[in-house]
């Protein structure tokens, strides 16, 4: 009786072991943690945090706002600050959208603190309420991270398809006809070879082409000395003195 006991306890037990972890979430390959300022309520509920960027010290709440678990999709792009990284847009399920609003809606003029695996990585001011669950991360991730976000998550517009992959950079337009005319480069056009002709002396020398040009005939005159010309004479005109 005591062997069949035991026997019952030890199947039920790994039944329930093989149950839990069944049901447990996979665990993600990024954190993505986005915690609301807190009020002074002790070291259980709220620690104290520096902003980036800025001397002043915040109470940060311990338990995250938003976490990867709320993410459904991503989307990144070069940051605005110059600071070489990078922002990202963070589409949330609805259990996400609604903490999102609810919080934003009632904690105007406060922070949103943003943590990348572990890193503090921005400050996100509170001026409006957010009803479009998304939220924006002005800066602060690194490539890295975003090769562990295409891993993770679809970006922004492919949720269905599921591609986790960016796409590839639109190519180039092909050039039209008349752009490849126009940066082409000029045809060269040949220079004949100067015909022959035979000298009195017997020797041959080039030939002048269309024949040889008078010499320049200078227009209206010119002074002596001077290159600029000198208007025609008017055989009518009062010579001086007179």
């Amino acid at each position: 009786m005591i062997r069949a006991c035991t026997f019952v306890t030890a199947a039920l037990l790994a039944f329930g072991a093989g149950f839990a972890h069944a049901g447990a979430k996979k665990q993600s390959a990024v954190s993505v943690r986005v915690y609301g300022q807190g009020g002074i309520e002790g070291e259980d509920f709220a620690r104290k945090v520096p902003l980036l960027n800025s001397s002043r010290t915040v109470y940060m709440q311990t338990m995250p706002l938003i976490s990867e678990r709320d993410i459904v999709a991503y989307y990144p792009f070069p940051a605005r600050d110059n600071s070489g990284t990078y922002a990202c847009y963070f589409k949330l399920d609805n259990h996400g959208s609604d903490l999102l609003s609810q919080h934003t809606m009632a904690n105007r003029d406060t922070y949103l603190l943003a943590f990348f695996n572990g890193r503090h990585i921005a400050d996100i001011y509170i001026d409006r309420g957010v009803s479009d669950g998304i939220v924006y991360i002005p800066t602060g991730l690194r490539e890295g991270d975003l090769e562990l976000l295409s891993m993770t998550f679809p970006e922004i517009g492919n949720e269905k398809g599921g591609k986790h992959k960016r796409p590839a950079p639109t190519p180039a337009p092909k050039p039209t006809p008349a752009a490849k005319t126009a940066a082409a480069p000029a045809a060269t056009m040949p220079v004949p070879a100067p015909a022959m002709a035979r000298q009195p002396d017997g020797s041959l020398a080039p030939a002048p082409i269309y024949g040889t040009a008078p010499a320049r005939q200078p227009v209206y005159g010119s002074a002596p000395g001077s290159a600029s010309p000198l208007p025609p004479t008017d055989p009518t005109a009062p010579t001086p003195g007179q």
